[in-house]
């Protein structure tokens, strides 16, 4: 079956079967509207996991994800044409639009947290959520010194992923992770949240579905450094790009997130022997 139908049909059976589950029969319309949002939540993430899975030898991570847009607008609008558009589909389209995008970024982080949770664990560390780091620090589950200032990060929009690494029993926060379906969104504003970061003295690091505007020269010197008057030193200490990109210093391309696990138990060993420095210009591979 072409991907694109495999992706719509399983998107559909998961958000169907999700909804009357998250229903489970109440009628009112904020119960349906909360039903619809969790189920187009679970039905993005388990349909991106699975059609990733089984079409990446030959489908990108990014047609995949562009698959589950489409999808998700024909659920929302239904079957339409040129030729029958009309304000109210006009309505429903920007309507889908919307709520992918307010969904969809949340779905990606969660994949990225499920999908190396295990990978991750041969090496005592674990990626949380800003809300999971939140009540671990309310029930006083982070031995970060207070210098850190990890309640501070917590409660910020700033990161959206932390890494945290287990030492004889202590859970540390060793690092800060930005999720990005796209470089375009709002990456410069980022990259001044992650600069401060590495300042101090943390593993700063974003990674991106669709790395097509990191062969951008702008782009490019947002993350490597080297431009001659803005730019001119690097914006995270690696960004790693699932899909449209090859590797470039700081650059990585990482289909299946594998680099991102080798250098988060790279950096978490720096963090816990010699923090002092383990800055700004740190590199996972000594030898790019």
């Amino acid at each position: 079956m072409p991907y694109r139908e495999a992706v719509e049909q399983r998107y559909n059976e998961v958000f169907e079967n999700e909804y009357a589950i998250l229903l489970n029969g109440r009628t009112s319309n904020s119960a349906m509207e909360s039903a619809e949002r969790g189920a187009q939540h679970s039905a993005m993430l388990i349909t991106f996991t699975e059609m990733y899975e089984l079409y990446r030898e030959n489908v990108n991570a990014t047609k995949i994800w562009n698959a589950i847009y489409s999808s998700h607008l024909k659920r929302k609008t239904g079957d339409f044409s040129a030729d029958n558009l009309n304000e109210e589909i006009i309505e429903k389209v920007l309507s889908g639009a919307q709520s992918w995008k307010k969904c969809s970024g949340h779905v990606f982080e969660h994949y990225i947290v499920e999908q190396t949770r295990e990978r991750l664990a041969q090496y005592n560390i674990r990626f949380v959520l800003q809300k999971e780091l939140t009540t671990m620090l309310q029930n006083n589950q982070i031995a970060n010194e207070d210098d850190d200032n990890i309640r501070q990060m917590a409660a910020s929009d700033d990161f959206d992923i932390y890494a945290i690494v287990n030492v004889n029993g202590s859970n540390l926060v060793f690092g800060c992770v930005q999720a990005k379906t796209s470089i375009r969104d709002r990456v410069g504003r980022d990259r001044d949240f992650s600069i401060p970061a590495m300042e101090r003295h943390f593993w700063s690091v974003a990674v991106v579905l669709d790395g097509t505007y990191l062969a951008m020269p702008k782009f490019n010197k947002m993350v490597n450094g080297g431009g001659e008057t803005q730019y001119m030193e690097n914006g995270w200490h690696g960004m790693y790009s699932m899909s449209n990109i090859d590797t470039s210093d700081r650059i990585y391309k990482d289909e299946d997130l594998e680099l991102l696990i080798e250098h988060a138990s790279t950096a978490s060993h720096k963090f816990t022997s010699a923090r002092q420095r383990f800055d700004r210009y740190w590199r996972a591979v000594q030898n790019d």
